[in-house]
């Protein structure tokens, strides 16, 4: 019943964006997979094998890129991160170049990070020879929630790069609740933004929590006329601070510039989506 009603809620929210002219950049065709991970809590060494067996089959697919969630190494509520954080480079992210250098795949996934007496809520993209080419520091970090935890990052420091796909960017999760962060990804000149995400919520609610991060995600691609994929978390538990207990929803989503959901990850579950954006000319 939950999945029934589900599909009926996603079916209505998909008519609530009207069609509009697309003012996107040209760019190719891109073969993307949305890795819809069950991140275990604090856990980095099993975080990392889930992580490979995926973008392994990921890359037997032909994907040109891989996107991971937000906080794939720990998960974005792990308590004990201002101790367990690594830098960026280190050991996570030199093990995800190596599989993007082995694989010629990129590989975008959220990572938390230890930068001196600093702890941050980040994330990189890596390039086919296992290159960090662009890194983000989370703004929004829900303070309310995580003051304990992270450092903001600065709107300031809100940056593209140029690729074989064109021109990219990245923010993480909250950052987009204020549209004037991925609107100034659209603003220079960016097609595609990468927006891994971690929303979650109490079990009984986990339907409307899904259906308003599709919501969310088709909203942002709407209204800066990028295309986004939204790779969130699916079923992980938060076993510790104020969400303790709570479930991480799924429905990973990739959005048109009309704001229209092109490809949607699985209720809860993990899922690994594939989806082809068509090339604009």
């Amino acid at each position: 019943m939950l999945h029934k009603n589900l599909s009926i809620l996603v079916i209505a929210s998909c008519v609530l964006f009207c069609c509009v002219d697309s003012v996107t950049a040209s760019h190719p065709g891109l073969r993307v997979a949305m890795v819809q991970m069950n991140v275990v809590d604090g856990n980095l060494v099993e975080n990392m094998r889930r992580t490979e067996k995926s973008i392994r089959e990921a890359a037997e697919k032909k994907v040109d890129l891989v996107c991971l969630p937000e906080a794939a190494d720990f998960g974005w509520l792990y308590q004990k991160v201002r101790e367990d954080a690594l830098p960026i480079p280190g050991k996570y992210t030199d093990f995800l170049s190596g599989l993007a250098k082995e694989l010629k795949v990129w590989i975008s996934a959220g990572c938390l990070e230890k930068d001196g007496d600093k702890t941050y809520n980040s994330a990189v993209i890596i390039d086919r020879t296992g290159k960090i080419i662009l890194k983000h520091r989370k703004i929004n970090t829900l303070p309310n929630l995580t003051a304990h935890l992270y450092d903001p990052g600065s709107a300031d420091d809100i940056k593209v790069v140029d690729t074989e796909f064109g021109r990219i960017g990245l923010t993480i999760c909250a950052d987009n609740f204020n549209i004037e962060n991925p609107q100034k990804v659209a603003n220079l000149g960016a097609w595609l933004l990468i927006a891994p995400h971690g929303f979650a919520e109490k079990e009984s609610d986990l339907v409307d929590n899904a259906v308003k991060y599709m919501n969310h995600i088709k909203s942002v691609a709407g209204k800066t006329k990028l295309w986004v994929i939204g790779t969130n978390t699916g079923l992980s538990l938060v076993a510790g601070g104020k969400w303790k207990d709570y479930l991480h929803s799924g429905c990973s989503t990739i959005a048109d510039p009309a704001g229209k959901a092109v490809a949607i990850g699985k209720l809860k579950e993990t899922d690994l989506v594939i989806y082809d954006i068509p090339s604009e000319k």
